[in-house]
């Protein structure tokens, strides 16, 4: 069992950082500095950078003081998934774990497919999650989620005609609304996709083969990636930070081995390496 720290300090200056890179290049857009295109492109990869944290608070890795490890998750999600509220985020993103590559349970398996519609379902997380939870047939969950999740659209929904009112509806659709799906394609692509090809095994069918190990040019995809490139080791030691995932594989290198994890190519998306060669880095 791998426990977060106290305060997650990596994780909370990406946090500050990405709110700064936010504020600054909307600032720098409303001030005819930049094109309004090159601002929406630049908040859509920080928004990206910004589901670090969502994703760790979630686990409440960012830190054990509870009400400070939300607060950075209320915060991020509402830019990354301004449908979603953050406890709704949790529970489904805990069922992903629970039920990882299931075709009926996982709330990620509509980012699997490869097809022509693909692009739709990617630039769209928080629709597909809003619909996955509609589905579900337990009362009590229904109860606890539904009032927030009616209350956060209708609270986006009322920002975005107040900012109309004033004469600012297209820089909150260039800034805001654009960014999200910009964030949302590129963790479906790079969180969702990647770490999970090729779906062949569940988590209660074997832990080690559900999610897979991207070996290779970790000097580009571990921040790319924010070190889901090695996203086993999430899965297998979820409270841990995502900058802490590298060293975890490396201290325990021979036991995660033992155990047949998946690995695929640098650049694949699904083929079984097998192999143990070059697996400490």
């Amino acid at each position: 069992m791998v426990s977060g720290p106290q305060i997650a300090w990596p994780t909370v200056i990406l946090f500050l950082a990405c709110l700064l890179g936010l504020f600054c290049s909307s600032w720098l857009t409303m001030d005819a500095t930049i094109p309004i295109w090159l601002g929406s492109i630049g908040n859509g990869i920080l928004i990206y950078f910004l589901f670090s944290v969502v994703h760790d608070a979630m686990h409440r890795s960012v830190s054990k003081i509870s009400w400070f490890n939300d607060s950075l998750g209320h915060i991020s999600i509402f830019f990354f998934a301004p449908l979603a509220t953050f406890e709704l985020g949790r529970w489904i993103h805990m069922r992903h774990h629970r039920f990882t590559n299931d075709s009926q349970h996982d709330p990620d398996h509509f980012g699997h497919k490869l097809d022509w519609l693909t692009p739709l379902r990617w630039l769209n997380i928080d629709y597909y999650y809003t619909l996955y939870f509609l589905k579900q047939e337990e009362e009590d969950i229904r109860r606890k989620y539904l009032p927030r999740l009616i209350f956060q659209t209708i609270l986006i929904a009322s920002l975005i005609l107040i900012a109309a009112y004033f004469g600012y509806f297209f820089e909150v659709i260039m800034l805001f609304v654009i960014p999200t799906r910009i964030s949302s394609f590129l963790t479906l692509g790079i969180f969702v996709y990647l770490p999970h090809v090729p779906f062949s095994h569940t988590s209660m069918e074997d832990e080690y083969q559900a999610s897979n190990i991207r070996l290779g040019w970790e000097w580009l995809l571990t921040p790319i990636m924010a070190y889901h490139n090695y996203h086993l080791i999430h899965h297998l030691y979820p409270r841990a930070p995502f900058y802490r995932m590298l060293m975890i594989w490396n201290a325990r290198l021979d036991e995660h081995l033992a155990s047949n994890p998946y690995f695929v190519k640098t650049f694949g998306i699904g083929k079984n390496e097998g192999g143990k060669k070059n697996t400490r880095n």
